[in-house]
């Protein structure tokens, strides 16, 4: 489980201490701004957690996890919102079980993730609440999540690697380039991508053939183009 910017010690004390409710063996701090002696309170018999806390960047918590779910209040309006297209908790779930190593991501206490936060991780996902007033405190969104994510009853969703994964955004990125689609299509390409393959329960070399067909079909269209220009 990741925060990023803490700054409030009720909020962080409260999050170590469903860390170590829900069995979590890592908590991970991005560029943490909170006092913490005064978390230490809050989290009870758990400050255990917070004194092994790590503290790391967003590049570093990337390389240490296969998989890293993004949590936000506000999802997409429109599908075409890469970023903020999310899926629910109960699927989350199941691709967190499969997954070799996985971090939910929450924001800071008032703002949230920043989109390019968002893009940093595989999947988004909200908690919906059904009413008008979405945002949930973040020890409550972290305590839903966890409580779904240890239900029983949750399938194990298979999700491939990492590299696997951003092999097969960058050969969909590139195929959208050599293909000449809209200009702003092209750049959500490699995200789409990414966030599909997460999702997509392919195994490795399934997700790797994929790749390398579309990385053919990008040859071969520049292939095809060198003519055209010749002629």
């Amino acid at each position: 489980m990741t925060l990023v910017e803490p700054q409030y010690p009720v909020n962080l004390g409260h999050t170590a201490r469903l860390a170590k409710n829900f069995g979590i063996d890592r908590l991970y701090l991005v560029n943490p701004k909170v006092d913490m002696s005064v978390a230490s309170i809050y989290a009870s018999h758990a400050t255990d957690v917070l004194e092994n806390a790590e503290v790391v960047t967003l590049s570093q918590l990337r390389r240490k996890n296969e998989l890293l779910v993004a949590t936000t209040a506000v999802g997409a309006r429109r599908l075409s919102n890469v970023t903020r297209n999310s899926v629910k908790p109960e699927e989350v779930a199941g691709h967190v079980r499969s997954a070799k190593s996985a971090s939910l991501v929450f924001g800071r206490d008032t703002t949230g993730l920043t989109n390019d936060e968002i893009r940093v991780c595989d999947i988004t996902t909200v908690v919906d609440t059904g009413s008008r007033y979405r945002t949930l405190n973040i020890s409550h969104a972290a305590a839903i999540l966890l409580y779904v994510i240890s239900r029983g009853d949750i399938k194990a969703l298979r999700s491939p690697s990492r590299i696997p994964r951003e092999l097969f955004a960058e050969n969909l990125f590139a195929l959208a380039v050599a293909s000449r689609m809209q200009p702003h299509k092209v750049k959500h390409m490699f995200e789409a991508g990414k966030r599909m393959a997460a999702t997509s329960q392919l195994r490795d070399d399934q997700l790797i053939l994929l790749s390398s067909v579309l990385r053919k079909a990008t040859g071969t269209i520049g292939e095809l183009q060198g003519l055209v220009s010749k002629t």
